[in-house]
């Protein structure tokens, strides 16, 4: 309770050094300011790098002209820069804090450290979900043909991955330790991914090329169509997941006993299990699984900006783009002439740190 009352409520009283507690508060308030600051500058500065490495050889004056005035360059530098690389470092940008948010999320609500869309098969399950839609043209939302294939891709994705989310948070109820639930979420995600293994089995030349390409992650595929959709989905989850900081707060520090503070525990838990399965289930539609993101973001943020999520909101959306702005540059940059798989390097760049997560979690625990 002193956490979050210090974290809400400073009291003017004198500390030990002679500064009074609401000057301290003032004080840590604007550190913690001037830090997601600077990890959005970093954020803006690792995407103008990814745009900047590419196929073609390109300044970085060529690079900034064609950004900030693109009427001035010739249509091809145009090209490049709008056409090909931009969808791909903003579809990057998305999927990092779509991710990380999903991520930061689950955590919150399932009272757990190793949670995140990966680890609980909740990006399986949207790939699943995507892969019918994809390869099959079998969707939940068939009933209106109408719509994109982008769209209806999307949509299925979001509804699979809800059915996953929504598994794990009832199963983990009754005081299951950290460790079960990730069980549960390696169960899901081999559930899964053995349905995503029948439907490449099932699948045609064309569809399983398709389909395999996909699943390894990839941003190669980025159109403005996609970055608008999942980018649209993304903007419009993020004021409503910030207008609640204060309940997550609550929520995260004291559980159940945040109904004392008025906090609706059970209505907060659903809405944000429904957020963070559609945050998941947007880019996974459009990237293919990818995974670690949910994981690495939110622990990096809470190590610079603490547990107060009016800061741990928008430090782990900026450390979500900034992993995942870095992973894309790294795809290009590995093999001089070939650009690997963005899922590859995020898995690659973050089970480190799951693995270190897992020895710390499990330390004199028997699972």
């Amino acid at each position: 309770m002193r956490g979050i009352m210090a974290a809400y409520s400073p009291v003017d009283v004198p500390a030990a050094d002679g500064i009074t507690a609401s000057r301290q508060y003032d004080r840590s308030v604007l550190v913690r300011i001037m830090i997601v600051a600077a990890l959005f500058i970093v954020a803006a500065l690792t995407c103008i790098a990814d745009i900047l490495v590419g196929s073609g050889t390109l300044s970085l004056g060529q690079v900034l002209q064609a950004l900030f005035m693109p009427g001035t360059v010739d249509a091809g530098t145009r090209f490049i820069v709008w056409d090909l690389r931009m969808p791909m470092t903003m579809m990057a940008v998305i999927t990092g804090v779509s991710l990380s948010l999903s991520g930061l999320l689950m955590q919150t609500i399932l009272d757990n450290p190793l949670a995140e869309p990966f680890t609980l098969g909740v990006s399986s399950a949207a790939g699943f979900g995507a892969a019918l839609a994809l390869g099959f043209s079998v969707s939940l939302t068939s009933i209106m043909p109408f719509l994109p294939l982008e769209l209806v891709t999307a949509v299925n994705a979001f509804l699979f991955a809800l059915l996953a989310a929504g598994l794990v948070l009832v199963l983990s109820k009754g005081g299951k330790s950290v460790q079960s639930i990730t069980l549960l979420g390696i169960a899901l995600h081999f559930v899964f991914s053995s349905l995503l293994s029948l439907i490449q089995y099932m699948a045609s030349v064309d569809q399983l090329q398709s389909i395999v390409f996909w699943l390894m992650g990839s941003l190669l595929r980025a159109t403005w169509l996609k970055v608008g959709i999942a980018g649209g989905l993304s903007l419009a989850m993020i004021p409503l997941v910030l207008l609640h900081a204060w309940s997550l707060t609550a929520l995260r520090s004291f559980g159940e006993q945040a109904v004392v503070f008025g906090v609706p525990v059970r209505r907060m838990r659903v809405m944000m299990l429904v957020i963070s399965a559609l945050l998941a289930g947007s880019v996974t539609a459009v990237v293919g699984i990818v995974g670690f993101i949910g994981l690495v973001g939110p622990h990096v943020a809470r190590m610079l900006t603490g547990e107060d999520h009016r800061f741990t909101i928008a430090a782990t959306i900026a450390v979500g783009a900034v992993f995942a702005t870095v992973a894309s540059l790294a795809t290009k940059i590995i093999v001089p002439g070939a650009v690997l798989p963005f899922g590859m390097v995020t898995a690659l760049a973050g089970l480190p740190f799951f693995i270190a997560l897992v020895m710390k979690n499990t330390k004199g625990d028997v699972l």
